[in-house]
């Protein structure tokens, strides 16, 4: 019989084991079918078919994600209420809007998907995003339909409680996700995203061979 002292090692040696079996299966999609890395950029060497799920857009139109198709779409995951990264992020992204050419433009969405359905309703997200830049999308939708669009594209996101029925937080990814106009998960890009750095790299995403 396993002693008290055997028995946490044991424990502990099992969930080394499941971590590990998890992060793998993580890595094999993060890196998978062959990904190239350039300045916290990387880009697969093929896409990664994702669901066409379905979300509610801050017009409170429905929106599948098929719809993103035709064009390079830059995806973060956050929320209206966020402190922090998000209006950054936004901000940053709006900045970076406004160096690129119209031609560029033309060819690519920026999307806000706010994992945070109890309180980013239409009304709120559309004045928001209205704020940063009215060429800008934002979609929300049920928990398990974000659950599975994170997942999908290696993203996360958490709900953190504090005192107060609507004062918590959400704990999220601070990558851009790049879907290519197949529609497809193509890669992310990692912080910083200062407008000059996002500017270059947009501009050789677009360019590259459909």
């Amino acid at each position: 019989m396993l002693n008290a002292t055997q028995r946490i090692f044991a424990s502990i040696l099992f969930l080394l084991l499941v971590s590990a079996m998890i992060t793998g299966g993580a890595l094999a999609r993060l890196n998978g079918p062959s990904a190239v890395g350039i300045d916290g950029v990387r880009i697969f060497s093929r896409g990664i078919p994702i669901s066409d799920g379905q979300f509610i857009a801050q017009t409170g139109n429905s929106f599948h994600l098929s719809e993103l198709s035709g064009s390079w779409s830059l995806l973060f995951f956050g929320y209206t209420y966020c402190p922090d990264v998000c209006p950054m992020t936004l901000a940053n992204l709006s900045r970076t809007w406004k160096r690129l050419p119209l031609d560029v433009q033309a060819q690519l969405n920026v999307v806000l998907v706010s994992v945070d359905p109890e309180r980013d309703t239409p009304a709120s997200m559309a004045p928001y995003m209205g704020y940063f830049n009215p060429s800008f999308m934002a979609l929300t939708g049920n928990p398990a339909a974000l659950k599975t669009l994170a997942t999908e594209v290696n993203a996360f996101f958490a709900r953190v409680e504090r005192d107060g029925d609507l004062a918590y937080l959400m704990d999220h990814s601070a990558n851009i996700v790049l879907i290519d106009p197949a529609g497809q998960y193509r890669g992310y890009i990692e912080p910083p995203l200062d407008p000059q750095r996002l500017t270059s790299i947009i501009q050789q995403l677009v360019s590259m061979p459909r």
